[in-house]
């Protein structure tokens, strides 16, 4: 990601951030404590348990600058990518020729069998 797109994704979640708690202080103002203080409670549980998972700990890695990813060096994963690449394409043309054996199959079935 380029830093012309992190600093736009990081533009927009902070703007949706803050338009989310406009929305809700507004809500809150105009509905009265009936609604703010069981959305709220429920929200900060919210917020807390998504960010005391994974997405959390990859926020705390981007923040503290940590590159997330692989323990692998680059080249044993390029090597893991190539043959997981090469299962694949055995894998379509296994696909293709179970569905080749398929048609043939229904096209010398007699009719109504």
């Amino acid at each position: 990601m380029t830093g012309r797109e992190r600093f736009s994704a990081i533009a927009v979640t902070i703007g949706v951030g803050a338009g989310l708690l406009v929305a809700h202080t507004i809500m809150a103002i105009t509905l009265g404590k009936g609604y703010a203080i069981p959305v709220s409670i429920i929200g900060t549980i919210g917020v807390a348990a998504v960010l005391s998972g994974p997405v959390g700990a990859a926020l705390g890695r981007r923040i503290s600058g940590e590159q997330g990813g692989s323990d692998l060096p680059p080249d044993q994963v390029l090597n893991e990518l190539d043959e997981l690449r090469t299962r694949v394409a055995e894998l379509e043309e296994r696909a293709d020729f179970s569905e080749r054996m398929l048609a043939r199959h229904r096209e010398t079935e007699p009719p109504g069998s």
